[in-house]
């Protein structure tokens, strides 16, 4: 059966206020649970086909971080 994840990015960090909202990094929490994530779904035995993520940055770091915990696709 197809599932369907949804996920958010990781918690923002808010210490710049002028990068614009697309621009804004993840903060050290965020930093910190994104693997976290990742090794739950792994732990799930949870392997995406496809991953959509938004370009902005703490979408992008947020995937990097919870996929770098995923095993590899052979």
């Amino acid at each position: 059966m197809k599932q369907l994840l949804l996920l958010r990015h990781a918690k923002s960090s808010w210490d710049d206020p002028d990068l614009i909202d697309f621009d804004r990094p993840l903060s050290a929490r965020g930093l910190k649970a994104a693997p976290l994530v990742g090794r739950e779904l792994a732990s799930q035995g949870w392997l995406p086909d496809l991953a959509l993520v938004s370009p902005a940055l703490r979408s992008r770091d947020t995937w990097r971080l919870v996929s770098a915990e995923l095993p590899a696709q052979t």
